[in-house]
């Protein structure tokens, strides 16, 4: 019985040259246009190599991570898909899997967002403390709330907002970003105008 040979496909990767593919999309070495050919086994990752090290479905990862704002823009897009630097991938994980924020760090942020109260009172209610920080916060206050409350409370954050903590843009993006109903109303607040008397 004779072994197949793996197929090698070529592909041009800007501002690489040319990557030398394997069957399954893993790129296994750049042929630059000068003719010199370097190894990039480990070096970069496709869709499905950096959802694999994540632990998650291609498609999980595309939805859950490469959709995030922070997350490290790709090398180049291909027609199989885009390419990222192995190295990033692995940095942001890392960072990610960091033991998550502690109550200094959580009421740091939640003096700056919701100043009007002591930050222990703001964590009795932490819905309502990450959809501020949704509408509001900065990327790094946005990940360290996410990493104290878990993904899913950012999905509850939206779905539980009182009115006025989010505008309409923020609001249809997080829609968007969460994979969420995008009909979901906007959360308003309704004011009783006073009756006038007719005379």
């Amino acid at each position: 019985m004779v072994a197949m040979q793996p197929t090698l496909q070529l592909r041009r990767l800007p501002k690489y040259g040319w990557s030398v593919e394997s069957d399954d999309d893993e790129i296994l070495a750049i042929k630059r246009d000068d003719g010199s050919v370097t190894s990039m086994v480990g070096r970069l990752m496709g869709t499905r190599e950096a959802a694999r090290f994540l632990g998650v479905q291609p498609s999980n990862f595309v939805r859950d991570w490469a959709s995030r704002a922070d997350f490290p823009a790709p090398v180049a897009g291909l027609s199989s898909g885009r390419v990222w630097s192995a190295s990033d991938v692995k940095s942001y994980a890392a960072a990610r899997r960091a033991p998550p924020p502690d109550d200094g760090r959580i009421d740091e942020i939640a003096r700056r967002l919701v100043w009007w109260q002591p930050p222990e009172q703001t964590r009795t209610r932490p819905l309502d403390l990450v959809a501020r920080v949704l509408a509001t916060g900065t990327i790094d206050e946005i990940r360290d709330v996410e990493r104290r409350f878990g993904r899913p409370s950012l999905r509850a954050a939206v779905t539980s907002a009182s009115p006025g903590v989010f505008d309409r843009r923020s609001w249809h993006y997080w829609l968007l970003a969460l994979d969420l109903d995008r009909s979901w109303p906007l959360p308003v607040r309704n004011v009783p105008l006073p009756s006038r008397r007719v005379p």
